[in-house]
């Protein structure tokens, strides 16, 4: 059986799992998906490139959920190879039209975070919770997302306490992005416990390359329905240890004693 006593730490993902970019509504008004679609058609009209100026919400949005690498660039690459911008789908990194849509979302995304961005309900709460019974010191990130997006959304809400510098692992910080375990695992590192306590700290995700990484860095791991069902979630081929379908049903699972198998 299992219960919240029963753990160490915790390590949260970012992206639609705090912080509510509005993806598991209308993705074509979506801060993420706002930007880059953005970028992507203001780069088409600058060079002259139909195929990006064609570029719909839809595919927008596929773009980022079927591009094999889970960050930014990954999600800009595989819509310019799928358009026929790109003749390949491994990423370039160095290619000058990425680099140009990507500073140039990451500059429309900033001005979005901070006029719309807002946590899930009940997550800020959550983080709290987990800090007053016990975790305070034992909390981190693993995001792939930029280090200035994830300060900006700490400051709006008061997370940056619960998170400190050190205890942050962003985009900046890993050279493997997700499913790759990097992420994960340096943030388990900054917790400063023993290895044998990896299944003891609880990792919370809402991608199915998120889980991919947080289970292969051995850790458990609890996905949130924000983007994906619980049927969608408990059928991954690296299936969670434990689904919910909210922070408060997070909460009330962990204060009751558990099966230590998939609920």
């Amino acid at each position: 059986m299992l219960s919240l006593a029963d753990f160490q730490g915790a390590v949260f993902d970012v992206d639609e799992t705090l912080l509510d970019t509005g993806a598991s509504g209308d993705h074509a008004k979506a801060l993420h998906e706002r930007a880059r679609r953005q970028a992507l058609h203001e780069a088409g009209k600058r060079h002259n490139i139909p195929e990006l100026l064609s570029v719909t919400p839809e595919e927008n949005f596929r773009g980022f959920l079927d591009a094999p690498v889970h960050t930014l660039e990954g999600a800009v690459w595989h819509i310019m190879y799928t358009k026929g911008v790109v003749a390949v789908d491994e990423i370039e990194p160095a290619n000058p039209l990425l680099r140009e849509i990507v500073a140039r979302k990451d500059e429309l995304y900033e001005n979005l975070l901070r006029t719309e961005g807002k946590p899930f309900p009940g997550a800020v709460e959550f983080v709290q919770w987990l800090a007053e019974e016990g975790l305070k010191d034992y909390l981190a990130v693993a995001s792939t997302a930029i280090r200035r997006d994830i300060d900006i959304f700490f400051e709006m809400t008061g997370l940056t306490k619960y998170f400190p510098a050190e205890r942050i692992v962003a985009k900046e910080n890993v050279s493997h992005a997700k499913p790759h375990p990097e992420a994960f695992d340096k943030a388990f590192l900054t917790l400063g416990l023993p290895e044998d306590a990896r299944a003891k700290v609880l990792a919370f995700e809402d991608n199915p390359r998120g889980i991919m990484s947080a289970k292969a860095a051995g850790l458990y791991t609890c996905a949130i329905t924000t983007m994906y069902t619980r049927e969608q979630l408990a059928a991954l081929e690296v299936a969670p240890d434990l689904v919910a379908g909210s922070f408060d049903e997070f909460r009330l699972l962990l204060s009751e004693a558990l099966e230590p198998e998939l609920q």
